[in-house]
């Protein structure tokens, strides 16, 4: 693995570290009034890095203490305060130009966050649907 690779690997551990895990005030104050423990972790050992790409597949939790997440596609968290604990992972690519985070794009399970604090239900468990030998639909 080059240089390149294993300096955005590091970016994306110090991210992890300094952002979620220490909770640095000046990138996470809003965060942390809604949940003032949650942190999150990078579990993947070792990163995976091409280029200016890292791939990252992390777990988070914490405990839902006030307003949040305003840009919810279903809207703001308008219960203050469930006392609820969160806990899910997700994957993330970052993208790094120059030493920094530039992008990240990630799958966060934010279903699974709103269905434990109720906000959402869960699915019902859906029809088994069975397929013969020739991929013709059964039942």
């Amino acid at each position: 693995m080059g240089a390149l690779e294993e300096r955005n690997k590091a970016i994306v551990n110090k991210y992890f570290g300094e952002y979620w895990v220490k909770g640095n005030v000046n990138v996470v104050d809003e965060h942390n009034k809604a949940f003032p423990d949650l942190t999150f972790r990078a579990y993947q050992t070792p990163l995976i890095a091409e280029g200016d790409y890292v791939a990252a597949q992390w777990v988070g939790g914490g405990t839902h203490t006030g307003r949040a997440f305003d840009d919810f596609t279903v809207g703001e968290l308008k219960t203050p305060n469930t006392g609820k604990k969160i806990h899910f992972s997700g994957m993330t690519i970052f993208t790094l130009k120059n030493g920094k985070i530039v992008k990240e794009i990630s799958e966060e399970g934010g279903i699974t966050v709103l269905q434990q604090l109720g906000i959402v239900t869960p699915p019902k468990p859906g029809k088994e649907i069975v397929y013969d030998k020739d991929g013709n639909q059964v039942y």
